[in-house]
């Protein structure tokens, strides 16, 4: 169906569009956008028989919009507040632009949806990739995802480690991550695997095969490829997909890591949220409480509990 536009509106609809583009908004977000307001001129027309004008639009006609998604049309709530969103955009700069005087979008809430756990490898996933590199025999491609699977750090402090800001001994060692994000400062204890995978490496580290012991180079750059020091996110993350690929798991990129380590510490240490926080670099454990969300299996697991006893006793 083709969607009638007032005239006077076409030159509107493009200018907007042009000033997202130079806002760098991406060309996905731009087509959602755009499609997004052209499936709230399509309900007006068919709701009020007329071709759709933004400088007509009230509050009342938004509201009504978002019900019929909810209600008829049964859209996914994600699927509605993105629609949302791109005709708050449409209509701020439309108030902007001297269009029209008010913004109907200004009092239309999004769909509060709950909250769901970052995705991660589950306990076997994450076994099946360290398998996949650990047989690789690469030993620096083994360290960096053990620490990033081990510790949880981002791959932005992954990067800026150097030889000194790792301790490794035979029944301990840690890492210290010198400027976190809003540059905090913290260490993190590693485990026995994560000590092993990053002592083998160091011994093969190209500052020990010029005569130098990595912890007397403190400053060196801890993670070495064919063209020096290892800088750019996107090196880790082809890293780690090269294995991801041989253990048969889907593209991840290395914050499903720092999600994969969070999930596995609370499901070790349920009450421990000040300790998680403290290992992340948080410094508000309402940060981490998205790791305690149920999911839908954990509630209908739960919830079987609560109605056993009752079955038991014949009640």
């Amino acid at each position: 169906m083709t969607v009638k536009i007032s005239a006077t509106q076409t030159p509107y609809i493009h200018q907007w569009l042009d000033w997202l583009r130079e806002e760098g908004k991406s060309q996905h977000t731009i087509k959602a956008y755009r499609l997004a307001l052209g499936h709230l001129a399509r309900w007006i027309e068919l709701t009020y028989g007329e071709p759709f004008d933004a400088t007509k639009t009230i509050p009342r006609d938004v509201r009504d919009w978002k019900s019929y998604q909810q209600s008829v049309e049964k859209a996914a709530p994600s699927t509605i507040n993105q629609r949302l969103v791109a005709a708050s955009s449409f209509y701020k700069w439309t108030v902007e632009q001297d269009l029209r005087q008010r913004d109907p979008t200004t009092d239309i809430k999004n769909i509060r949806l709950p909250k769901r756990q970052p995705k991660s490898l589950s306990y076997k996933e994450l076994r099946r990739l360290i398998r996949s590199v650990a047989n690789s025999g690469h030993l620096r491609d083994t360290a960096i995802i053990e620490v990033l699977a081990g510790t949880g750090i981002r791959v932005g402090e992954l990067l800026g480690l150097q030889a000194g800001d790792v301790v490794v001994r035979d029944r301990s060692g840690w890492i210290t991550v010198r400027e976190g994000k809003h540059g905090s400062y913290r260490e993190i204890p590693l485990t026995k695997d994560v000590r092993r995978a990053l002592g083998d490496y160091l011994e093969t580290h190209p500052y020990n095969r010029e005569g130098h012991k990595y912890h007397q180079d403190s400053s060196a750059p801890l993670w070495i490829g064919k063209q020096g020091k290892i800088t750019h996110r996107s090196s880790i993350l082809r890293i780690i997909n090269k294995y991801t690929l041989r253990a048969g798991l889907e593209p991840i990129g290395p914050h499903m890591l720092r999600h994969t380590f969070s999930a596995l510490y609370l499901r070790a240490n349920p009450d421990d949220l000040r300790g998680l926080a403290a290992l992340l670099g948080h410094s508000d454990l309402n940060t981490v409480m998205v790791y305690t969300e149920p999911t839908l299996d954990d509630l209908a697991k739960r919830m079987q509990r609560v109605e056993a006893p009752v079955l038991e006793s014949g009640k």
